[in-house]
């Protein structure tokens, strides 16, 4: 059942301990972009079951027989600061699929193990990243979720690459996460910044030209920081493929007070439609500098943008977030599960459960089915499964879970949601459509 060896779990325990002193140094490097975005609203994104029958309170609780009694999950996201109601609606998700997982009687192939969550708070901060992976490995965890902003997932997801222990994305775009790093422990069920770009190109001109709109020309708003450069440097070379022409450029930085300046470029280009790459705050932001200015192109759209994905922040925005078009995570409302489990989660927690959130839950979920496949509380074995996994009874609006080599998933999607009626809805592709789309 690929039970924990004690000299292993010994080994892997004093490495955390020895890297320590020198994991800030270390998950700086390679990490030069600032990390954040948005300003204080949010999006809208136990001990080990080693059972080598030591006394390291850590390994998990474990008897006499060496059985697992839990499996424990580290959750890795901005508890506080300008990201948290984001973070903390993405670890309550987590918290829930390890509740429902509990309810039905627990982990099946480790006779009712129980799924528990321990959560680390990075604050959004990029030197924490890292330093709370280490923190929740001490603690016990078996797995790592996280982390929410690019940054920060990029340092977190080095130290558990070299802890040997897997990491589950739970939302974080920029590609240069994963590629070029040749990790073997971490895996990322969402779609990366440049398979959103690229379905930005192909779906959402189609969708405006097919219902009767004109994209040719378009202007990007976008965080400057490496999701927001990723997603920008995508869409430079798949947006002409589709005929459009980037007419105008311009970044917001993290706490900005407005985004005046940059409006008056993207106005004066006046494209056919803006492209908002941001978190919730920045194209709040967006949303008031353009009413102040009585400027909207004929389209206003979003690449991988938090704002328009969630109910809270569209109302907050009111009228003039409705047409708004983002491709983005989508949860899938075609399905009876994705309503049961919405409805849960805002019973459980009084929070918006966006589509954002709802990666996060899918990703705890994957970790779940990786457990139970896997039949053991061993990280190597968790990794294993991993490997090997095909998920299919998720809510997120795309295909069967599975990774390739570098751990993306092969069939990753960001759908096209639509704002209507102040609400979110998914408009294409058809087979997870529950409106048609508005131009």
């Amino acid at each position: 059942m690929g039970k924990t060896p004690k000299s292993s779990v010994s080994n892997r325990r004093r490495f955390l301990k020895t890297t320590g002193a020198s994991v800030a140094a270390l998950t700086l490097a390679g990490c030069a972009s600032n990390d954040s975005g948005g300003s204080s609203d949010g999006d809208s994104g136990g001990d080990s079951g080693g059972d080598s029958g030591g006394s390291d309170s850590s390994q998990g609780t474990a008897t006499s027989t060496n059985s697992v009694e839990e499996v424990v999950i580290g959750s890795n996201h901005p508890l506080s600061g300008g990201l948290a109601a984001t973070g903390v609606g993405m670890s309550n998700a987590i918290k829930l699929a390890a509740q429902r997982k509990n309810e039905e009687g627990g982990i099946q192939s480790l006779d009712g193990a129980q799924v528990k969550v321990i959560e680390g708070d990075n604050q959004g901060k990029q030197e924490l990243g890292g330093q709370v992976s280490e923190e929740l490995l001490n603690e016990g965890a078996d797995v790592l979720t996280g982390c929410y902003s690019s940054p920060v997932t990029t340092a977190a997801t080095q130290v558990a690459e070299r802890a040997g222990v897997p990491f589950v994305i739970s939302i974080a775009a920029a590609d240069n996460i994963l590629k070029d790093r040749g990790f073997n422990y971490v895996y990322r069920p969402q779609p990366p910044a440049r398979r959103m770009a690229s379905d930005y190109a192909d779906l959402v001109p189609t969708v405006i030209r097919d219902n009767g709109g004109t994209v040719d020309t378009a202007g990007l708003f976008y965080i400057n920081n490496s999701y927001g450069q990723a997603i920008r440097d995508a869409l430079r070379e798949f947006l002409p493929q589709q005929n459009v022409e980037i007419v105008e450029e311009t970044a917001i930085e993290f706490g900005a007070s407005n985004a005046n300046t940059q409006v008056s470029k993207l106005r004066s280009a006046d494209p056919d439609t803006i492209i908002a790459t941001t978190y919730v705050g920045g194209g709040v932001l967006l949303s008031q500098a353009l009413q102040d200015q009585s400027y909207r192109p004929p389209h206003l759209t979003a690449c991988a943008s938090a704002t328009f994905t969630d109910d809270r922040a569209v109302r907050d925005i009111g009228e003039f977030a409705n047409g708004v078009m983002d491709n983005n995570y989508a949860l899938n409302p075609t399905i009876d599960k994705t309503a049961e489990v919405r409805e849960q989660f805002s019973a459980n927690y009084d929070q918006n459960f966006s589509a954002s959130v709802g990666m996060a839950y899918t990703a705890a979920e994957v970790i779940i089915q990786a457990i139970e496949d896997a039949g053991s509380a061993d990280p190597d074995d968790i990794n294993n499964a991993l490997k090997q996994l095909r998920y299919e009874d998720h809510i997120s609006a795309m295909g069967t879970i599975e990774f390739n080599d570098i751990g993306e998933n092969k069939n990753a999607l960001a759908p096209i949601n639509q704002v209507q009626d102040l609400s979110v809805k998914v408009v294409y592709p058809d087979e997870y459509a529950e409106a048609s789309p508005q131009v």
